[in-house]
């Protein structure tokens, strides 16, 4: 019997530099039943969907679904997905000229996602009879206000976070705590927390204009927490603690 590909569809996550780590793909059980009905060859790991077909299989548009969950703990802190309320949850939808989108969708409306754990997202494929779907999906990042808890020698002093890697718009942090022990600086914009990303903010002495460290930690998927704004409001932040 000869077999074509008909899915070739790869998971990556922006948080480790587009790597497919961190997922494991189920089928919803109406998707296991369409596979083993047109008899697929299915590999499906490491964050990777790969279908072998008959070629006279799939003769008909076909909506396969998937669900998405996280083999590895650090995903849920470091996934968000803009737009997608509370009670949904987020659908990649990939169709077409292997275009993909992210919508929401009402948790209650898929009975099936009640009986599951660990469900991050969801991968809905919209098969075109003889068109394979190929594509990765890139999954997006938080994005979160980096807090640098200063604390030892530099604790009192006046400091300056400088970015060395925008120098025309460079991301301005904002010290909203100081005490002879610790220090806050909060940045007025949010960042994208990825791992193994080069360090881009210094430690300067806002006085002299010396720098004290020339690289300042990284926020990572550990580091999430709460953080008084200058404002008086609070906020979930990416506390990163410096103590020279």
């Amino acid at each position: 019997m000869e077999y074509t590909r008909i899915v070739d569809v790869s998971l990556c996550h922006e948080y480790y530099n587009g790597s497919s780590c961190g997922f494991k793909v189920v089928p919803s059980s109406e998707t296991d039943k369409i596979l083993k009905r047109e008899e697929t060859l299915c590999r499906i790991y490491d964050g990777k969907v790969r279908l072998m077909a008959p070629v006279t299989a799939f003769e008909e548009e076909t909506v396969l679904f998937f669900y998405i969950k996280a083999s590895i703990a650090e995903i849920w802190n470091v996934t968000y997905f803009d737009g997608i309320a509370h009670d949904e949850i987020a659908v990649a939808v990939v169709s077409g000229e292997s275009e993909v989108r992210f919508e929401g969708r009402s948790k209650d409306s898929i009975p099936e996602l009640q009986r599951m754990f660990g469900v991050v997202f969801a991968l809905e494929l919209h098969l075109t009879p003889k068109k394979p779907l190929v594509c990765t999906v890139k999954v997006p990042t938080k994005k979160l206000r980096w807090c640098y808890c200063v604390s030892g020698i530099y604790a009192e002093r006046d400091l300056q976070i400088n970015d060395s890697l925008k120098v025309d718009d460079p991301v301005q942090f904002d010290c909203v705590e100081k005490s002879p022990r610790l220090s806050l600086y909060i940045s007025r914009s949010e960042i994208p927390i990825v791992s193994g990303a080069p360090p881009r903010f210094q430690l300067l002495d806002s006085t002299t204009s010396k720098v004290l460290m020339k690289s300042l930690p990284n926020a990572n998927a550990k580091s999430i927490a709460k953080a008084r704004l200058d404002d008086g409001t609070r906020a979930i932040v990416a506390e990163c603690f410096v103590n020279p």
